[in-house]
């Protein structure tokens, strides 16, 4: 049996959706919405990323996240870009939605925008219903970094996040580890504590420098976020130094936070920092290192 859209009535697709971090983030104004505008390298990571599984033709849409009751709900990201693609495609939301959750959340690594833009973009392939201007449109009214998550590959990101330009030829990324310390921080209280001096226009050489591969690791992994997530978590700043004192090139937050990344010349230099770290600190509960891909 087919679909109105000529499709099978049953089908199935999975896909992996990564996740991010921001090597470089600064706040280059305020909206009056209370939106905050950037200018900010994302690089796509492939790991850590959750899995999501898509079944159509269920009649109705239903989410599944085992071991995560509480996130299988109408208020889930992933439910609400679901509702949104068949209002704007004119389809019934007939979908069985799986969701493997491997990104902690309210991490800074952009774990509910990467399921969200994963699903727009597999059911957008699947129906070809929106065209790229509606569908950014589309992510961007679901958040801020969902757009980026459209095209899962390093972008410099404007405005509010609705501006990704993709960056063609990268320069040799460091290795990189992450350190998530077990513990939310929300993207909503990291852009309060944003003290206002902070706020203007990025270094115009900072993109320049980096598309040309004559990069400064520490000087361009700035955060503007970062000092007041630092502050209230003093933890971080001392799992930073650990991690300086361990050879990294430049150690920063991810977005809001609270996840740490690392840069390190080498494969070896980041698994001995994190042996490191995990001696130190690894008893804490809920602590997750990965080692970004």
């Amino acid at each position: 049996m087919s679909s109105p859209h000529g499709r099978p009535k049953k089908w199935h697709r999975s896909i992996e959706c990564g996740s991010k971090i921001n090597l470089h983030l600064k706040v280059t104004g305020r909206r009056p919405d209370g939106m905050h505008d950037l200018s900010s390298c994302f690089l796509f990571l492939n790991h850590p990323g959750d899995r999501l599984e898509v079944t159509g033709g269920e009649g109705s849409m239903t989410l599944e996240c085992p071991g995560f009751p509480e996130l299988a709900n109408e208020n889930n990201l992933l439910w609400r870009a679901g509702t949104a693609f068949a209002q704007a495609a004119g389809i019934k939301p007939e979908w069985k939605l799986v969701l493997e959750k491997k990104v902690p959340l309210a991490a800074g690594l952009g774990g509910g925008s990467a399921d969200a833009g994963a699903l727009l973009k597999l059911l957008n392939e699947y129906y070809s219903a929106l065209d790229e201007e509606n569908l950014t449109r589309l992510a961007f009214s679901l958040g801020a970094d969902v757009p980026f998550f459209l095209h899962r590959r390093a972008a410099w990101v404007t405005g509010a996040g609705e501006y990704c330009r993709s960056i063609g030829k990268l320069p040799e990324i460091p290795h990189i580890l992450i350190v998530n310390p077990g513990f939310p921080v929300s993207a909503k209280w990291a852009y309060s504590h944003l003290p206002a001096e902070l706020i203007g226009a990025d270094d115009p050489s900072a993109e320049e420098n980096f598309v040309n591969g004559s990069v400064d690791w520490q000087e361009f992994c700035i955060n503007d976020l970062a000092p007041a997530i630092f502050r209230k978590f003093p933890l971080l700043e001392i799992i930073k130094e650990q991690l300086y004192a361990d050879g990294a090139l430049a150690v920063q937050i991810s977005g809001s936070g609270p996840s740490l990344f690392a840069l390190f010349e080498s494969a070896d230099e980041s698994a001995a920092a994190a042996v490191t770290v995990k001696k130190r600190f690894g008893a804490m509960e809920g602590m997750k290192f990965f080692t970004a891909g």
